[in-house]
């Protein structure tokens, strides 16, 4: 009996009534509940970094702001080219793709597209990348209480570009 009532007050405290005679669940989440800024989405859809380019491109497809955050495509200290042509291959079993980190660097990001990204009220999510540890801790400073940016993601592994597993694995010795 205590068992049941709690889970039947937490789905309770869970559903709201949205004033037109129907009732709403709250999907929203907190990601970063012990942040002193939190990071709280309406739902738990993200898109996935490097599948949604910035979000811009999207905007005009479908109405975006339903989503419960958007992760940016990866973003360095400065643009980089990406892979030669052709990076994207169809297969029996689906797509692969070897884009390269192609982006336009984090001061573009910041004067050109962080501005869109402050009008909308879901937030987004900058995935970085670097060489180094510095390089990350130099990303992180610059994009730090930019308005339109909610939160980073560190892209520490990339197996499209040169070193890209540096420091997403773990180097072990060759086996003779």
């Amino acid at each position: 009996m205590v068992e049941r009532t709690a889970v039947r007050s937490y789905r309770e405290s869970r559903i709201r009534y949205n004033g037109f005679g129907d009732f709403a669940m709250d999907l929203s989440v907190d990601l970063a509940p012990k942040n002193k800024r939190g990071l709280r989405l309406a739902n738990p859809v993200m898109t996935a970094s490097g599948t949604f380019g910035n979000g811009l491109e999207m905007a005009s497809l479908f109405d975006i702001q339903r989503l419960g955050a958007i992760v940016s495509k990866g973003t360095t200290l400065h643009p980089r080219r990406g892979n030669q042509q052709r990076r994207i291959v169809e297969t029996a079993a689906g797509m692969l793709n070897s884009i390269g980190l192609q982006n336009i660097g984090v001061e573009a990001l910041i004067r050109d597209v962080v501005p869109i990204w402050a009008t909308w009220r879901m937030p987004v999510i900058v995935n970085v990348a670097g060489h180094s540890v510095e390089d990350y801790a130099r990303l992180a400073e610059r994009l730090d209480e930019t308005p339109g940016v909610s939160g980073l993601e560190m892209n520490i592994s990339c197996p499209n570009v040169e070193n890209g597993l540096e420091f997403g694995a773990i180097r072990t010795p060759r086996l003779q």
